[in-house]
């Protein structure tokens, strides 16, 4: 079947979700066709009369075309033109600065699925580049808003509902994950998502997802049942375990690479009362406190329940540990916590708390309007290596601190063996880990300044500390090529490190569903499958 059944969907109150395609790309493919068949004439649109093609065309000619046409369309609330209330709404939401310094030529703010096919379709017929945006928390530029293009903001995208048994959940990429727990809450549900309230759906999902209950359901994209995808020819279809294998597959991990999903149909789970909060270490106990983190780490198979950070800095001139530890249950005193426990700490909030409540408090944790940079790397848990590691770090801390609004952390997690053995589930997804070789150790700066004039300082300086940590890592035989793709900086190239086997894979998929490289070109924005973002070069 193809979008042809979609006529007449520009008004309609919700969009239709095929469920197989015979032919994503027909030889035959007409991109003025498929838009008369969503119930757009291009011939009738004012700013199309006079548009003499791509070939012809700038960037900003193509998109005042696409953008006016868009108005045309569905009017000045959903297409925000430079310079209106409407569209810095939407620049200035971002979570970095990076990303608010981007100026798209236009914003357009789908309500429904067929709306994301029409604006792919008139970006393939004018040549204008895109990028979409769901929470919109990535730290660099361009990853989710498209400078001097279009930007599809899906934040009017925002329905939570769930099927009749309550087992399903469908997302809207509009949500962040405070507006998903809180549709769930008065279920006594939740879904396997993000930990801090402003955190969007859609990226998290695709690129992996760490949650509070990864430890006994999996990551989030190992607890999606099935996708609604917009191809790039604008065919809208759902892709499960058993339907579209291959793209269900791909967009476990893929990231932006196969389609536009307007809809994340994930698995409920149960969620009662949490317990969890900070305790704080001063720098004598840093040893005890990456043991601690250890243990928690290797005995995560005796109990799911428990989930961890270690984030690693320097406050007001001392040096500190701070390690999240929550429970997923009401538990004052799990024990395994205990080694935490009996680490003298400086500060505790530990407390009860709902999960709606506890992303809020996280969001603390979680400021906007700064520079901001992720930078991830991934090695076989080793306790001297980990200790190693912290101790260069805050060696390295004051040749950076002094710079204006400098906060320079480093932060641990595991990868333990319940979330690898959940990334089997449902045929799979497209990381690349394997349970064979126990635990995984991912570490990652974070990075936040004041200053433009210093990010080749700060970039230059978080790259020459993982040079030095990557150099012992491969040594000591212990480092992993795997890149989360949730923390990726610009330089980094995630699909590479899913290893060659999967990222071969990806590109055969991508070739069945975008042959025409839609999403690799329109959309140049964030991880494609052929390198990073930016090549370093400092």
């Amino acid at each position: 079947m193809r979008a042809w059944l979609l006529f007449g969907a520009v008004s309609a109150a919700g969009g239709i979700a095929l469920v197989s395609a015979d032919v994503i790309e027909p030889s035959n493919f007409n991109v003025t066709e498929e838009l008369l068949k969503l119930g757009v004439d291009v011939s009738s649109i004012p700013a199309l009369k006079s548009f003499s093609g791509t070939k012809t065309r700038s960037t900003a000619g193509a998109c005042a075309a696409e953008c006016g046409s868009l108005k045309f369309l569905f009017g000045s609330q959903q297409v925000n033109a430079q310079n209106t209330t409407l569209y810095k709404n939407f620049t200035n939401s971002f979570w970095s600065e990076q990303q608010e310094q981007v100026q798209p030529y236009c914003v357009f703010r789908p309500l429904v699925n067929s709306q994301v096919s029409i604006v792919v379709l008139l970006s393939l017929f004018t040549g204008c580049p895109f990028a979409a945006r769901s929470g919109g928390h990535a730290a660099f530029s361009g990853a989710s808003s498209s400078a001097g293009g279009i930007s599809i903001w899906f934040k009017d995208m925002n329905a939570v509902t769930l099927n009749v048994d309550k087992s399903v959940a469908s997302i809207e990429p509009g949500n962040n994950w405070l507006s998903v727990y809180s549709a769930l809450e008065p279920y006594g549900l939740a879904a396997v998502g993000g930990r801090a309230a402003s955190i969007g759906v859609g990226g998290f999902v695709l690129g992996g997802g760490i949650s509070y209950h990864s430890n006994l359901y999996g990551w989030a994209l190992d607890n999606v049942q099935s996708f609604e995808v917009v191809t790039a020819t604008g065919l809208i279809v759902t892709a499960s375990e058993t339907v579209l294998p291959d793209l269900y597959w791909a967009l476990r991990g893929g990231g932006n690479n196969f389609g536009l999903v307007t809809k994340y149909n994930v698995y409920t789970i149960p969620c009662p009362t949490m317990r969890g909060g900070s305790r704080i270490f001063t720098e004598n106990y840093f040893t005890e406190v990456v043991n601690a983190f250890i243990n928690v780490v290797n005995n995560a198979t005796m109990d799911g329940k428990a989930q961890q950070y270690v984030a690693f800095l320097q406050s007001q001139g001392t040096n500190i540990a701070t390690a999240e530890l929550t429970y997923t249950e009401d538990v004052a005193d799990p024990v395994i916590f205990q080694q935490y426990r009996n680490i003298p700490a400086i500060a505790d909030s530990t407390s009860t708390k709902t999960l709606v409540e506890y992303v809020k408090y996280l969001e603390a944790d979680n400021p906007f309007r700064y520079r901001e940079v992720y930078w991830p790397i991934a090695v076989q848990l080793n306790e001297e290596f980990s200790n190693w590691v912290v101790e260069l770090f805050i060696s390295l801390i004051p040749q950076v601190i002094n710079l204006k609004g400098a906060n320079p952390v480093i932060i641990y997690q595991g990868i333990t063996e319940p979330m690898l053995q959940n990334m089997t589930k449902y045929g799979g997804n497209a990381l690349g880990l394997d349970a064979s070789t126990g635990p995984i150790h991912l570490m990652h700066v974070s990075f936040w300044w004041d200053e433009q004039s210093d990010d080749d300082t700060v970039y230059e300086w978080v790259h020459s500390f993982w040079t030095q940590v990557i150099a012992k890592a491969q040594d000591m035989g212990i480092y992993n090529e795997y890149i989360y793709m949730n923390y990726a900086s610009m330089f980094q190239d995630p699909i590479t490190g899913y290893g060659e086997a999967n990222k071969d894979r990806l590109r055969k998929i991508a070739n069945v569903y975008d042959p025409s490289g839609v999403y690799q070109t329109l959309q140049p924005g964030y991880f494609k499958l052929n390198g990073p973002p930016v090549t370093y070069s400092l």
